[in-house]
């Protein structure tokens, strides 16, 4: 028998709704609640996901003496004082990435965890999918040699709306937090969290955020991260994993259900897999039961580096959000 997780949701938007039907497909786990703003957001969120449980406070869940984990998706500017919210009432936190604002914010709550001797984590879910954990393991087999560079893009075309998440500095908005950290941890994954050097230029909107951005990064090896990231320009979300002996190609890698290996000489290697949350839930909820406090697959060190990582990246580009 597999021993039983208890969930909590803390927010009612859309991405708490995707994680809601794939946690259902884990075996072992039970959704005990969810929270919004409101009672009536809350409820109308329960009933559509068949949640026995709807508080119109996220102080509510998280008391709630019935949860174990509680999984945090609220805008970025929240990550901090939610997780810490969830901490401080003995709960374990899957946070959405990216894990806060900036560094200072992702230390107060790693320490809080550590303290609590809780489980914590970012919500990294393109790890955990099945198609680029092949991917990984031909890289680690030796099938492309050497990893040197990476090449990397997400960026789509938003409406634009300046009062809402994408483009509200308040809310933390911009591409490099809400996308760009995809293709940053990709290259942290490949390379080791933390570059030698980096290099960055932007466009900022008329609010302020960053509407595109490229990005450089240079690793003690040697080795290059060519990234770029965009709210208002579409892209076509390719990793191109490029080694001394061939290349892995994952097209829309942050959810990748496909990668390729090409070789000199070699037919094509193919990996299919389904993309989904359930596989970044089931390392939460096996972490949980084993007894850790962090994943070996993301690590709070590695959250904590790519965090300091997009603090330069962003005064390199001159933008910093209200209240920093």
């Amino acid at each position: 028998m597999v021993a039983l997780v208890r969930w909590g949701i803390l927010s009612a938007g859309q991405m708490a709704g995707r994680f809601a039907v794939d946690l259902r497909k884990i075996p072992g786990t039970e959704i005990v609640a969810v929270a919004a703003r409101s009672t009536r957001r809350a409820e109308a969120f329960a009933l559509k996901h068949r949640i026995p449980r709807a508080y119109g406070s996220y102080e509510a869940l998280a008391r709630d003496p019935d949860i174990d984990v509680i999984y945090v998706a609220t805008t970025h500017n929240f990550h901090k004082n939610h997780t810490l919210l969830c901490l401080e009432n003995g709960k374990h936190v899957l946070c959405e990435k990216p894990f806060a604002l900036n560094a200072v914010e992702v230390r107060q709550m790693i320490a809080c965890a550590s303290e609590k001797r809780l489980f914590l984590m970012e919500a990294m879910w393109s790890r955990f999918n099945p198609a680029y954990r092949r991917a990984m393991q031909w890289i680690k087999e030796g099938l492309i040699g050497e990893v040197r560079m990476l090449s990397a893009d997400l960026g789509f075309r938003a409406t634009w709306e300046p009062e809402r998440r994408l483009f509200n500095p308040e809310l933390a908005g911009g591409s490099i937090l809400d996308v760009g950290v995809y293709p940053i941890a990709l290259a942290s994954h490949l390379f080791g969290s933390r570059p030698a050097e980096i290099q960055a230029s932007a466009s900022l909107g008329a609010t302020g955020v960053d509407e595109q951005a490229g990005i450089m990064l240079q690793y003690p090896q040697g080795q290059l991260a060519l990234l770029s990231s965009a709210i208002q320009t579409r892209t076509p979300h390719n990793a191109f994993i490029m080694g001394t002996q061939g290349m892995i190609w994952m097209p829309m890698f942050w959810r990748a259900r496909l990668a390729v290996l090409w070789r000199s000489r070699k037919l094509p290697r193919i990996a299919w897999g389904r993309a989904g949350y359930q596989y970044e839930a089931a390392e939460v909820s096996q972490c949980i039961r084993q007894g850790k406090v962090e994943s070996p697959t993301m690590t709070l060190a590695e959250s904590l580096a790519m965090m300091e990582t997009m603090d330069q990246i962003r005064e390199k580009i001159g933008l910093q959000y209200p209240g920093e």
